[in-house]
């Protein structure tokens, strides 16, 4: 049922639009096919793995087959455009790749390359480190954008903390001049930080929750890696979702799968089933839609199973199209839906 709740809401998206600030990462994203011997293309990681430990040749040539815009703020402000709200990135935006985002943007320098190894339905990234920012701070956001444009938003959502450690100052202030604003935090790869330094978010998050409300937006290893830092190790489910949460002292903990959405908030933890798909055409960048599309429900201050509703259909529709949603091609998905 909560689908079909979904496509009476979609049209109010329309009706009044939102104000969603992204930040702060930019990529480009290199993707390349890879072959193996006879010329076939390898499917699957683990199937380069097996040739690899088979002796299977030596050689595996590459293909560039698409160079295009990436950064999980700038997937996140695709999506919240997509849905008809006002998308703001204030992100790493300066390359040809990046120059003709459909919406307002604000540049704080180069964005990082990313090489994706693309197979069929899944991917692996390889970032080139010499083009991570590496002390990039509040002082650089309010530099392209006054800070109060920032802080007047309906809806944030930040990301890639992993990377841009300085996250943490922008929450710190955040806490000082927003008041009750959503804010969703989409991580990262944060299973490759180590556990002292991302205690510092975790705390910087609970500080901000005295002003904001704070939504962490996780995969399955991003969640597990969260859990065991909070000292409650332990998967996705909505009991230990809850207690994660409560352990974090934040408003709400969302978990985004391949099976369901969780969300565990001080009231209730809701649980919303995927969309079923088809073959999966892309899945870098589905969690970004989900959080970005969460950013938008939180806006509008939906109940959560819709949030998570809209969110997983925003993700289920990228992962089978490779293609970023809007309102009618999500209506159309969900019209037989039941």
């Amino acid at each position: 049922m909560s689908y079909a709740r979904l496509r009476d809401r979609l049209s109010s998206i329309a009706e009044e639009s939102k104000q969603i600030v992204t930040l702060p990462d930019g990529s480009v994203d290199y993707c390349y096919r890879v072959t193996g011997a006879g010329g076939d293309r390898v499917e699957s990681p683990a199937a380069l793995g097996r040739h690899l430990r088979a002796g299977d040749g030596e050689t595996f040539p590459i293909e560039l087959v698409d160079v295009r815009p990436g950064g999980q703020a700038v997937n996140a402000a695709t999506q919240v455009h997509a849905l008809g709200d006002d998308a703001t990135v204030v992100g790493h935006l300066d390359h040809e790749v990046l120059a003709d985002l459909p919406f307002e943007t604000h540049s704080m320098g180069p964005p990082a390359a990313i090489h994706v190894f693309a197979f069929d339905g899944e991917e692996v990234l390889f970032p080139e480190r010499s083009s991570q920012p590496p002390d990039w701070n509040v002082d650089d956001l309010t530099a392209v954008v006054d800070w109060d444009r920032i802080a007047a938003a309906d809806a944030l959502c930040c990301t890639n903390w992993a990377i841009y450690r300085g996250l943490t100052g922008v929450l710190d202030r955040l806490a000082e001049s927003a008041d009750g604003v959503p804010v969703v935090v989409d991580p990262g790869a944060i299973e490759l930080v180590v556990d002292a330094d991302l205690e510092t978010l975790l705390d910087a998050l609970a500080r901000a929750e005295s002003s904001i409300d704070v939504a962490l937006s996780v995969n399955r290893t991003e969640y597990e890696t969260v859990a065991a830092v909070a000292g409650v190790p332990g998967e996705p489910t909505t009991d230990h979702a809850e207690a994660v949460r409560s352990a974090l002292g934040i408003s709400a903990v969302v978990y985004h799968g391949a099976d369901d959405a969780i969300a565990a908030t001080p009231s209730d933890t809701i649980s919303v089933a995927m969309l079923e798909t088809g073959d999966p055409t892309l899945t870098l960048g589905a969690g970004d839609r989900f959080s970005g599309a969460l950013a938008c429900a939180l806006a509008r201050d939906w109940p959560w199973e819709a949030a998570l509703s809209l969110g997983n259909a925003c993700a289920a529709a990228f992962v089978e199209s490779a293609e970023t949603a809007d309102s009618e091609a999500l209506d159309a998905r969900l019209r037989d839906h039941r």
